[in-house]
């Protein structure tokens, strides 16, 4: 049985899009994303836990989709995991995020007026932005 690395994640932006650029010029788009989820605490009693994901895109169409996002928005990524070890200052740090090969856009449309109650699916607007794996610069 092969390996598989593959993870999909559905919240909201928890900061504005950081866009930068390789040496080479290729745009990386970074994104942090909340995922809200629900645990038994101690008592038994079921509370809201919040999960944060850092998210890492490649390629142009990922710069230019993010021109489109700003913190709150709701999105969808699928991608995979990849862990990364660094030293800052004498420490040795490491962090697991996920490199996004697709994007999708979860909220309303900008122009389209805010519902008064919870809008149904009719509403939402999904936009599907991928990378082939030959894009990627690894």
């Amino acid at each position: 049985m092969a390996d598989l690395n593959n993870v999909t994640v559905v919240g909201r932006l928890t900061r504005d899009p950081d866009v930068r650029h390789t040496s080479a010029g290729m745009p990386i788009v970074l994104l942090g994303i909340a995922v809200n989820g629900r645990q038994k605490n101690t008592a038994g009693e079921w509370v809201d836990k919040a999960n944060f994901f850092d998210v890492k895109f490649f390629g142009e169409r990922f710069e230019r989709a993010a021109q489109h996002l700003a913190k709150g928005k709701r999105v969808g990524v699928t991608g995979r995991l990849e862990y990364s070890q660094w030293e800052k200052d004498g420490a040795k740090r490491s962090k697991v995020e996920v490199v996004g090969t697709e994007l999708q856009f979860l909220d309303a449309r900008d122009d389209a007026p805010a519902p008064a109650q919870a809008p149904d699916t009719s509403d939402f607007v999904p936009v599907g932005v991928s990378v082939a794996d030959d894009d990627v610069p690894f």
